[in-house]
This record gives C-alpha cells, structure tokens and sequence, in this order.
C-alpha cells in the first residue's frame, strides 16, 4: 500500500455494496472490519480502472492532516469483499453512535480549538515528556502554554496525549469556608509570629491583620485549585498508539 498527496480522482467511481454506497466511512470502516490495518482511518472509495483492477483510494487523519492511500484489487478480490460485506446485517444507527465516540482523531482540530484559554493542560510530547501549563492559545496548528519558566510552543504533530478539563466546576457555597480557614490560619501564622518576637501592641495588631488578609488571598487561590483540580479531566488522543491506551 502506498500514500500519496491529495490529487485529482481518475477512473470511475463504484458503490461497494448496495447499503454502503459509494463512500465506506469511518463507522462502517470499524463494524465491517474493510480496512483494520488504517491508523485513523477517514474513508475510502473504489474505482473502476480497468476491466480487472479495481483501485481504491483511502483517505485517513494524521494529526489534522488529511493523506491518501491506494490499494489494488482483483475483481474476483472486490467480488469476495463484497460477499462478506452483504452478509453481514446493516450497521445501525445505534451501533453508528457508539462507535462516533471512540473515533476522536475524525475531531482532533475542533476539540484544541475549543479548549478555553487560561484552561491549565497537560501535553504528551511525542518524546514521551509531559509539558504543563497555562493554554494561552491555538493558532497554526500550534499549542501556546505558559509554563513555570518559559511560554512553550507545541506543534500539534508533536503531541501524543492532551489531558485538560472540559469544563470548571463552581462551588459557591464553599467560598465563605474556605476563606475563612484561610484567613484564621493567616491569622494564627502571625499570632505565633508575634509570640516569638514580642511586638509593642501596635505593630502586634498589625501582624494579625496583616496574615489575615494574606490568608484571604491564599483562600481565593485555594478555592480555584480546588475547583479545577475536582473537575472532571478528559484526556485526548492524538495518535493510534494513545488512542489503543484510552480505550483498554
């Protein structure tokens, strides 16, 4: 089998079996088991080349680019293919839907691209690394994360895994708690602080305002951690390898 850029189509076009039609996509590639063998299979169509070669053509995702495949039959070989195809039963709109879940490299563009800003992630560089940090933003098939020291630019082809979180849980009602742990503990900080150096009765009272307020800060980091950190994480795929591992 050999890959080729996009071009131009020759030769004509023939359905592969009555209910497939003239495009066996994705779904019915996985329940009729035509083309096991393609990483991130598309889809395919035949074609009629000559009166005993059928060619056909296989479009299949690398990372979020589209290639081309070909692969030559017989027409005694397309003829097998076709008997077993027609004899097993019609793929269903349920088995369809189940099956759309697990084909995330068909959505591979559209799910970094709606990634919020600002959302802290975690990548799987193909170097098997993994960077942290803040997603500043996706452009040019390139993740922009601020990590601890440095702003880091991650081509999309040099990623392995994406784990982040669709979508921030909020607890208000945890906010008054945990600020006020914090700032008790701020003040407490202070209050041993002031026991060891004995200040004058001012500056005494200005340590414990001081740690209070700093622990209402410390709060308010905390309450966002906690909520990001028990957020559900949806971990993402992007080669046949990590997708083999999420699924087991």
């Amino acid at each position: 089998m050999m890959v080729f850029p996009l071009i131009g189509q020759k030769g004509e076009i023939i359905p592969l079996t009555k209910h497939i039609g003239f495009t066996l996509d994705a779904e019915e590639n996985m329940y009729y088991e035509v083309f096991p063998d393609i990483p991130n299979f598309e889809s395919a169509q035949f074609f009629e080349i000559n009166n005993n070669r059928i060619e056909a053509r296989i479009t299949f995702v690398d990372y979020t680019r589209i290639k081309v495949s070909r692969k030559a039959y017989k027409v005694k070989e397309l003829i097998r293919l076709q008997n077993r195809l027609n004899q097993k039963p019609m793929l269903t709109d349920g088995i369809r839907r189940s099956y759309r879940e697990n084909l995330t490299y068909l959505r591979t563009k559209e799910v970094l691209e709606n990634i919020p800003t600002g959302q802290y992630v975690s990548v799987k560089h193909q170097n098997g690394k993994w960077i942290s940090g803040t997603l500043l933003s996706y452009r040019n098939d390139k993740l922009s994360l601020q990590t601890p020291f440095a702003v880091r630019q991650i081509p999309i082809i040099n990623m392995e895994r994406i784990n982040y979180r669709e979508e921030i849980i909020k607890r208000p009602e945890w906010k008054l708690t945990m600020y006020g742990v914090a700032a008790f503990l701020g003040f407490g900080v202070m209050e041993f602080w002031n026991r060891q150096t004995n200040p004058s009765f001012g500056p005494k009272w200005h340590n414990r305002f001081m740690g209070a307020i700093f622990g209402l800060i410390a709060g308010a980091e905390v309450y966002d951690t906690s909520m990001i950190l028990l957020s559900k994480k949806t971990q993402f795929g992007l080669t046949p390898a990590e997708l083999d591992k999420l699924n087991r």
